[in-house]
């Protein structure tokens, strides 16, 4: 059924509404069946642009509950669509056989490996070819499972670049090796682990020694955020955890905070263009996304500029405004704030006259122009 979604998608360019399915998969890795459950945002007409993937490992808990903040985050731009797929592990002890390891090594054991390469093989690289994934692929999991994940970065393959433990069940034999391993990463990851006082004792304990051990490695390639609760317990803490380390994992993606405007673009020195395009950049680097500049940043940027006389910025605001938002006024009106305050009044004139042939946007408005014009006549 995937499979046919996406060739109509391919072939006919129709828009793919947001759906959840639930999907049995025959694993030869496992030589059993597992059953995932998979959400598909809505996906607009001609759109080339590649998906975060977010595996939920003890899925028949947790997807409900990341779809939500999936959903609600993107809705507000403060993420991007994204794919869900939700492993699901229930009945008696399964999560127990997936995560299984050796009690003396505390290496994964025949069954755990298996389980990994479940992941790898019959979950990630089978859901990238059947739909367009970007190299940012989010991996969360709860108790067990969270002391599950830590594999994928202890052994490879390292498919994940952002990993969610949550109130991970530490194995204390793998904490020395994973700090190791978190000290020489190459490429950047982003590791959230959460805690909470209401744990049991052992738990608590051991999630506190990994998180300081972790916090003494000072590869800027890994990316550690923690949380400590009080209240929650090993069943409540997902609902705590999951919307604040999603919002962590994609805060460059988020829209120009007043905060952000007024300590790094409004005191910089350099012209305030110059976060706005460092920002998007990032955006493209750590999510492979080409996000649209957004109206919001673009104002953000502008504001700047036009306490500082920044003309450089203004320039490339109209540049950027005019790829982004042709139909609007914007871009020939940035290009003519430039053109006025560096005294070129002729061309200021020329670019608010094409401003006004166009749709209004934001404030820019039809009587904003009409009285730029009226002023340099």
């Amino acid at each position: 059924m995937i499979r046919s979604l996406l060739t109509l998608l391919v072939l006919s360019s129709f828009m793919l509404q947001a759906q959840i399915t639930t999907e049995t998969i025959e694993s030869s890795v496992l030589g059993t069946t597992r059953i995932i459950d998979l959400y598909i945002p809505e996906i607009e007409e001609g759109s080339l642009d590649q998906l975060p993937l977010i595996v939920v490992l003890e899925g028949h808990e947790l997807f409900d509950l990341v779809v939500a903040n999936v959903r609600f985050l993107s809705k507000i731009d403060y993420m991007p669509k994204s794919i869900v797929v939700g492993v699901r592990q229930e009945g008696p002890y399964q999560v127990v056989r997936d995560c299984e390891t050796d009690k003396n090594s505390g290496q994964l054991s025949t069954r755990g490996s298996n389980f990994k390469q479940f992941i790898v093989s019959d979950v990630v690289q089978r859901l990238s070819i059947q739909y367009p994934i970007s190299n940012l692929k989010v991996l969360i999991g709860k108790n067990k499972s969270a002391n599950f994940m830590n594999y994928f970065l202890l052994n490879g393959p390292n498919m994940f670049s952002s990993y969610i433990a949550i109130t991970p069940e530490v194995s204390a034999q793998i904490i020395e090796p994973l700090t190791v391993n978190a000290a020489n990463i190459k490429k950047t990851t982003n590791y959230y682990i959460s805690n909470s006082g209401n744990l049991p004792r052992r738990q608590k304990n051991n999630i506190s020694l990994l998180t300081e051990e972790l916090k003494k490695q000072k590869n800027k390639q890994f990316i550690l955020t923690t949380d400590a609760f009080s209240f929650p317990d090993e069943f409540s803490t997902p609902a705590y955890s999951i919307p604040i380390a999603l919002e962590g994992v994609f805060r460059v993606y988020q829209p120009i905070s007043p905060k952000e405007y007024r300590e790094n673009i409004l005191k910089d020195s350099l012209p305030s263009h110059n976060y706005l395009v460092k920002k998007y950049q990032k955006i493209s680097t750590q999510l492979g996304i080409q996000k649209r500049y957004i109206l919001n940043d673009l104002m953000a940027v502008f504001a700047a500029a036009q306490k500082k006389s920044d003309a450089e910025s203004l320039f490339v605001l109209g540049d950027l405004a005019l790829e982004d938002y042709p139909t609007t006024m914007l871009g020939h009106y940035f290009n003519g704030f430039a053109y006025e305050i560096t005294g070129n009044t002729k061309k200021a004139l020329k670019n608010y006259e094409r401003a006004y042939t166009l749709d209004p946007i934001d404030f820019v408005t039809k009587d904003l122009i009409l009285n730029k014009i009226e002023s340099l006549k």
